[in-house]
């Protein structure tokens, strides 16, 4: 005698969670993560509930899964892949604390490259006194290492006008056998050059 029963297969369930970002900074805010079906479990570095934390998980990549098992007892998961990045050092050199205002053109080196400078007297990486013109001014440079990690550094830099300079002491016209004259520059602490000239004294002879 012949028996026959009956079998069910059941397929596994269609699992897939939504939420979580490629790639975050280290400082980042968690993610709020949503699996479907709902009812299942997230697991993985810096998994705490529904939520990745960025900071909890450090820097490198890791692997977040999502686990379901539905009500016939099948199991089935979806596992992501993120990268956590370290927060860059970033630093610029070559600018001066003080220029005068007709100094020249200045080139800006920084660290990390393929960050973006800002500020007065500022064309990609030059900065140009003139341009800025007189006063105090910050510089700063912004840089972002395209996973979510941004930082910046700023240097302050004085423009200064040049100084009013004038001289006395020197008649328009003298007789050869004249004798000396002293000329008197201000400001103070200047140097006087030109035929005749030794220190501060013009002799005609």
């Amino acid at each position: 005698e012949d028996s026959t029963k009956s079998v069910t297969v059941n397929g596994l369930p269609v699992v897939s969670f939504s939420g979580l970002n490629v790639a975050y900074c280290i400082v980042a805010s968690p993610s709020l993560l949503s699996g479907s079906p709902s009812g299942g479990t997230f697991s993985g570095n810096g998994i705490s509930g529904n939520s990745f934390y960025p900071s909890v998980a450090d820097t490198g990549t890791h692997t977040i899964t999502y686990i379901y098992t539905d009500g016939n007892g099948c199991i089935n998961s979806q596992s992501q892949n993120t990268v956590v990045t370290t927060l860059p050092v970033v630093s610029f050199s070559g600018l001066a604390p003080a220029y005068c205002v007709d100094a020249p053109i200045v080139t800006l080196t920084p660290s990390p490259l393929g960050g973006t400078f800002s500020g007065p007297g500022i064309t990609g990486n030059a900065f140009d006194p003139f341009s800025a013109g007189v006063g105090n001014y910050t510089i700063k440079y912004m840089y972002s290492d395209g996973g979510g990690c941004t930082d910046s550094t700023t240097q302050n830099v004085v423009v200064n006008e040049l100084p009013l300079v004038t001289f006395s002491g020197l008649n328009a016209a003298y007789c050869v056998d004249a004798s000396a004259a002293a000329l008197s520059g201000f400001p103070a602490g200047g140097t006087f050059s030109g035929t005749g000239i030794t220190g501060n004294n013009f002799t005609p002879a």
